[in-house]
């Protein structure tokens, strides 16, 4: 075997190293791996029964919840054919105390939109003043005297002043 290159203790020192390896690698990496694989599935197979088990509670709640909700149809016709009876005798006086306050609304809404227009006449008429009276100063303060912006500005928010 020397002829061949390979020195027999060295191949039987790299034996022993393997099967070192494979004696640590089984008892330490094989078996907690082996463990954890089959704890996954026991799990797995929980999940699996508890879904099953999920499933089977949710058709029962299901059809229990169907049964509920024609039930509650049926009152609930019954409650509105209760309901058409009474409101049938309360509508016209309803209807007639209903007109009743809506003329009144309507009056009071008439109103005061005839005041709210006056007084936002009003407003638009001070605002356009001050705006003109602004825009006159900033327009005259660099041409006319201080006196004679005073009277410019005077005769104009006269005439403003009576439209």
């Amino acid at each position: 075997m020397e002829k061949l290159g390979i020195e027999p203790i060295l191949l039987l020192a790299q034996i022993v190293n393997f099967l070192i390896i494979v004696i640590v690698l089984s008892r330490f990496l094989y078996k907690p791996i082996l463990t954890m694989l089959e704890k996954r599935k026991k799990e797995i197979e929980e999940g699996v029964r508890l879904t099953a088990k999920v499933r089977e509670d949710e058709t029962k709640f299901e059809e229990k919840k169907d049964r509920m909700l024609a039930t509650a149809r049926i009152e609930a016709q019954e409650i509105l054919e209760e309901a058409r009876k009474q409101a049938k005798g309360e509508e016209k006086d309803i209807i007639a105390a209903a007109h009743k306050e809506a003329e009144t609304i309507v009056a009071n809404g008439k109103e005061d939109v005839a005041r709210a227009r006056v007084e936002m006449e009003k407003g638009v008429r001070d605002s356009a003043v001050e705006l003109a009276a602004a825009m006159t100063r900033r327009l005259v303060s660099g041409i006319l005297s201080s006196s004679d912006q005073h009277k410019l500005i005077t005769k104009h928010l006269k005439e403003v002043g009576t439209l």
